[in-house]
């Protein structure tokens, strides 16, 4: 598994680079990240003759936007932060452009915004989340950066397990995190051919989630200190909104963050995200999402994809 050494962070030039810069600067210092990539993207432009020979010796346009974004992220990055910084600006088509970065610079995870207000549809950042073979943070505008509290979707898949790892190695690095691994269940309406009552068939099920809440901690002792089990069950009137509940209890345990294990398809599939990571991307407004995914079930998309542009 990666560990969170290089961040790649894509800036638009809009009101939501100051929120993505200001909490970057305060992950590399919490989590002592060591390379820490801003890349803009530019659509292909190019100058009339008449405009090249009007402007003369003014420098070239990629030059001055550059400049810009330098003076930018020098404000939050000052001597006390550690983290190797370097300014990139691309042109061509936004996503093949920081899908090919993010490749050629084996960054970790990407950290994009998310944006409410602010201009800007989104689309490219789920397509981001889609083919890309690393994390994603998602970012809201105007969040103010802390990581005190971290809820992990936990269903005990290996997707989730992924996850947490991906959690108790950021806490490794030195934050005092506290992890509520958050476990949402459902009885389902089929209890009855079991010969079992409601109750029985629910305290079966939550019973079952706290022995593989055991597992793990046995396989992270780590957890044993920072973590606990939080279980909520989904009411039956209830049971398809299970990304909604899964953000609402984030909300209600303060988080500063929400991690969630992704689970993809094939690249003929065109790796859609499973369900409840879809609807928690649609309800979580409000909350820094980080989405990690298996390396190799993206791999094969992500060369896939590319190579539709040659």
């Amino acid at each position: 598994m990666r560990t969170l050494q290089k961040l790649m962070v894509g800036l638009d030039f809009t009101a939501m680079d100051d929120t993505l810069i200001r909490y970057t600067a305060f992950l590399s210092q919490v989590l002592k990240i060591e390379k820490v990539y801003f890349v803009h993207v530019v659509k292909p432009f190019e100058l009339p003759e008449s405009l090249r020979e009007e402007l003369g010796s003014e420098p070239p346009r990629g030059e001055k936007i550059r400049h810009l974004m330098a003076g930018k992220v020098s404000e939050y990055f000052d001597a006390n932060n550690r983290a190797d910084v370097e300014v990139l600006l691309k042109e061509g088509d936004p996503l093949k452009e920081l899908l090919e970065a993010s490749a050629a610079l084996h960054t970790d995870t990407m950290l994009v915004g998310r944006k409410l207000k602010l201009h800007g549809s989104g689309v490219l950042t789920h397509k981001l989340l889609r083919i890309s073979k690393v994390g994603i943070i998602f970012v809201p505008e105007a969040f103010e950066p802390q990581l005190r509290r971290v809820v992990v979707s936990m269903d005990f898949s290996e997707y989730s397990i992924l996850a947490l790892q991906h959690v108790l190695q950021a806490a490794a690095s030195g934050p005092d995190l506290a992890i509520i691994c958050l476990h949402v269940y459902a009885v389902p309406t089929g209890y009855r051919t079991l010969g079992m009552s409601y109750e029985e068939f629910n305290q079966r099920m939550r019973g079952f989630a706290i022995d593989k809440y055991e597992q793990l901690l046995a396989r992270f002792p780590a957890l044993q200190q920072s973590g606990r089990l939080l279980l909520v069950k989904a009411e039956r009137e209830h049971q398809e909104d299970t990304g909604e509940l899964i953000v609402l209890e984030a909300k209600r345990a303060r988080a500063d963050m929400l991690v969630v294990g992704a689970r993809g398809k094939s690249a003929a599939a065109q790796f859609i995200l499973g369900s409840t990571t879809e609807k928690i991307l649609r309800f979580d407004l409000d909350i820094p999402l980080a989405v990690y995914k298996k390396e190799d079930e993206s791999h094969n998309l992500l060369d896939s994809f590319l190579s539709s542009y040659y």
